[in-house]
């Protein structure tokens, strides 16, 4: 694991304290785990604006985000984004289907 150092407010240390006193662990737990969520969370952002605008397939947007083809379309469903499936996404549900 790597060390990175950073420096934090003070409303965003009481709450990584809190959160860590909550939960029974220490502050860097509780700050790892949720720059983590964040980074997902970012992730999923990204992929939806590049799916809404048209430059990735639903398949090379589930690809980047790090999920199935299921989770993305349910996804774009709770973000009432249109899907627009392309050839390329109905292989590769096929694909994924038969793999199960």
């Amino acid at each position: 694991m790597k060390n990175l150092t950073f420096r934090v407010d003070e409303e965003t240390y009481k709450e990584i304290e809190e959160t860590a006193d909550r939960e029974n662990m220490d502050k860097s737990t509780v700050a790892r785990r949720l720059l983590k969520a964040g980074i997902e969370e970012a992730r999923k952002r990204r992929v939806i604006k590049q799916y809404r605008e048209g430059r990735w397939s639903l398949w090379k947007a589930a690809n980047e985000a790090g999920i199935s083809l299921r989770e993305m379309m349910e996804l774009l469903v709770e973000e009432r984004i249109t899907l627009n499936i392309t050839p390329e996404d109905v292989e590769e549900a096929w694909r994924e289907a038969f793999e199960e």
